[in-house]
């Protein structure tokens, strides 16, 4: 659903307005989630909230797999040290060739390591870069719906006070159109007698 509406110029939002508000991930925020109850989500809402999602679905394959590649170190560790005797003091080759297998493996996951560690290092900006650009895109959405609200508020406001002074009209009529009937009834209450109005009554008004 495209905006029907431009803003004059772009507006930006810095990591301070998340945090005085104590706002936290969008996406996590069940309010932020009840605003697009009756709203519908713009395609670029979509994508951007798309993209926190992929970055924190990231962070967590990240840190598993952080602590899985501790623990594969911690186990080829003890496997060096269990190694030991046997590849040095009795000349054990095959000994030997798995401590260096082991060796490589240590390597190998300390550069990993790094790397993932190097990776959840941004993860917080680049979580607060993308909560940042759905906010802005949100901001957008929810304000023009706030000004057409309002438009449609101030329509209805009008609707609402011609209503009032017709429904006034239609009762001062009917006090009019009443009070005549009363003056005419008993006019001629007066003037032919009670007996006379119940025959024109049954008559005219089918009573019975």
């Amino acid at each position: 659903m495209p905006l029907p509406w431009k803003l004059g110029r772009k507006r930006k939002f810095d990591v301070g307005t998340l945090r005085r508000n104590d706002i936290s991930l969008l996406i996590l925020d069940e309010r932020w989630n009840k605003l697009f109850a009756n709203t519908k989500k713009t395609p670029a809402i979509e994508r951007s909230e798309q993209k926190l999602r992929e970055l924190l679905k990231e962070e967590a394959r990240l840190t598993a797999e952080q602590k899985e590649i501790a623990s594969a170190k911690r186990h080829h560790m003890n496997r060096i040290m269990e190694l030991t005797t046997e590849a040095f003091e009795k000349g054990n080759e095959a000994a030997r060739e798995e401590m260096k297998h082991s060796e490589r493996e240590i390597k190998r996951i300390n550069k990993r390591a790094k790397s993932i560690e190097e990776q959840l290092g941004e993860m917080p900006y680049r979580l607060r870069q993308a909560n940042l650009e759905l906010l802005e895109l949100t901001v957008k959405i929810v304000y023009y719906k706030i000004r057409s609200n309002r438009k449609r508020v101030e329509e209805l406001d009008k609707l609402i006070e011609e209503t009032r002074e017709k429904l006034r009209e239609y009762i001062d009529e009917k006090g009019m159109l009443s009070q005549d009937d009363e003056d005419i009834y008993s006019y001629f209450h007066d003037l032919l007698g009670g007996e006379e109005l119940e025959k024109l009554d049954m008559e005219f008004f089918k009573k019975r």
